[in-house]
């Protein structure tokens, strides 16, 4: 197959998209690649146009950067420990400069629908103000999963006449200023929403349905992200496979610890009291530095959640609670993860009454019908950085199409499937917090991703002959990598036959080790000097 006269079209250009890009580059696909957007970077690119999800100029990453990079594309040394939305974006940029990305991706092009062709031969894409769709044999939807508003259910909410919007359309904090706002959320854009508006608007309400737990990047010195080796992780997909109560017990534990241990005891009047259920969801979890802070200080009232409005202004909670002069609502209540543009691929299956139908897609990425034709990168919820894992599954795709990895017959793709959909609903209705319908099998998800995409990773870190001589002929070596720092450049190390490796991986693994051991013992130190003071 001559691959040069397969024309793939790549929708979205953030991190996803870009690895899309590059991946099927690499196997010789014609790849052209539409985004909406002026430039590549996704949400972290920030817009001004309410109708755009994107971060805002004060968001941080959660996570440090020493996991944040592309695989083959070190992120800047002299960038802080966490970097900002503006750095990020740029990196994003200077990855597909670096790469001659650019080249083959249409900025400020929308795509509005696809459909299969008359003779059932291609793909054909719509485009915002074109009469003309464009024909391409495969799609990869790469455009995130932040996109469809879900908005709470408020009783007389017509009757409000400030500002209602939803946190999509929040750009600025300035434009709240001598405001009285009600943020409404327990997520990480509640969060930094009403961390932001602190010094701006004159009261801050954070109303919420339920507790989260909230956890700041360091505690005591320490970096969040900073015992999540390979190892610790793996394992933990591990036991979530194989005793999964004893695995959501042992994390509900862990995190209510974590909680303690970086704010001591809180007010229970809060309603952010930590309890291990919460463990059991992604959306179970805030990270976030200052909020607990100007709880403490008076500066942000944590509220209970809105139940209606009874005035032009006036507000009445869950508890019975009423606010008054309320000039604005900022609902930050999420996404529906939704797979709208590639509808016409897939099929649905409705497990239960009351959840929405979920997408026939093997290991979340290919439909069923069309896997030699269309795969999705966004409909992913991992327990890891969402962008290297989609990196991975990006490589996947790729050496699925050049034929370098194979997948199974329908019949036994649809059996995945259904024992998917099966434990997902199971998820989702044993609550008591909501699961995204994106959410997938960690342990299963993550070896399926690597194996067909060729890193080599299980093999060489696990337990079987080739771990083993690995282990025997490198300990030091191996220590480092499976106890060292989860860095994506580890997706690059080993030369399988497969997704392309880097011969520069193993020098940017013991330098990204090295640079955050050296980060740990200076943010040891920030925090002796922080207690003394």
């Amino acid at each position: 197959m001559d691959k040069s006269n397969v024309h793939i079209a790549v929708v979205g250009a953030g991190p996803a998209g870009l690895a899309a890009v590059k991946s099927l580059a690499e196997e010789g696909f014609d790849v052209t690649c539409f985004d909406n957007r002026d430039a590549a970077g996704g949400i972290w690119r920030f817009s001004e146009d309410p109708t755009v999800t994107s971060v805002t100029g004060y968001t941080r990453t959660q996570l440090s950067k020493f996991l944040l990079s592309y695989s083959d594309f070190p992120i800047p040394e002299d960038y802080p420990r966490h970097v900002s939305a503006a750095q990020l974006s740029a990196y994003y940029q200077s990855y597909a400069k670096a790469f001659n990305l650019d080249k083959k991706i249409r900025y400020n092009s929308t795509v509005v629908s696809i459909r299969r062709s008359p003779e059932d031969a291609k793909w054909l894409l719509y485009f915002k103000g074109e009469s003309e769709p464009k024909a391409f044999d495969k799609v990869v939807f790469a455009h995130g999963s932040e996109h469809v508003r879900k908005y709470p259910a408020i009783e007389n909410q017509d009757a409000f006449e400030g500002i209602f919007i939803h946190g999509q359309e929040y750009k600025r904090p300035g434009a709240f200023k001598d405001m009285n706002v009600i943020v409404m959320g327990q997520g990480n854009s509640a969060g930094d929403c009403v961390n932001e508006l602190v010094g701006h608007a004159s009261n801050i309400y954070l109303a919420h349905s339920r507790g989260t737990f909230i956890i700041p990047r360091m505690i005591r010195g320490a970096r969040l992200d900073a015992t999540g080796s390979w190892m610790f992780t793996r394992f933990g997909f591990w036991l979530g496979h194989m005793l999964p109560d004893l695995q959501n017990y042992l994390m509900g534990n862990f995190f209510v610890d974590l909680v303690r241990k970086a704010w001591g005891k809180l007010d229970s009047s809060w309603g952010f009291d930590p309890h291990r259920s919460f463990a059991q969801a992604v959306s179970g979890m805030m990270i976030n530095d200052s909020l607990i802070p100007a709880f403490r200080a008076g500066t942000v009232k944590p509220t209970a959640a809105i139940r209606k409005i009874l005035g032009p202004k006036t507000v009445e909670l869950t508890d019975g609670t009423v606010l008054e002069h309320v000039d604005a609502i900022i609902a930050c209540t999420g996404y529906a993860v939704s797979l709208e543009l590639a509808r016409p691929a897939l099929s649905y299956n409705q497990t239960h009454p009351q959840l929405d139908p979920f997408p026939d897609l093997y290991f979340n990425i290919f439909p069923v019908d069309h896997a030699d034709s269309i795969a999705c990168l966004g409909y992913t919820i991992v327990l890891e950085n969402a962008a290297t894992a989609r990196e991975v599954a990006a490589m996947a795709v790729a050496q699925v199409w050049a034929g370098k990895s194979a997948l199974p017959p329908r019949a036994a793709m649809l059996t995945q499937v259904r024992r998917h959909q099966a434990w997902l609903t199971k998820q989702c209705t044993k609550g008591p917090i909501a699961q995204h319908n994106a959410l997938t099998m960690q342990y299963e998800w993550f070896r399926f991703v690597n194996d067909t995409a060729g890193t080599g990773l299980y093999e060489h870190f696990g337990w079987g002959w080739t771990g083993w001589m690995f282990y025997l002929t490198n300990p030091s070596l191996y220590y480092k990598l499976v106890y060292g720092v989860n860095t994506p450049h580890m997706l690059r190390l080993f030369e399988t036959g497969k997704r392309k490796a880097w011969d520069g991986a193993l020098e940017a693994v013991l330098r990204t080790n090295e640079m955050s051991a050296a980060d740990l013992k200076e943010s040891k130190l920030e925090a002796e000097k922080a207690k003394q003071a």
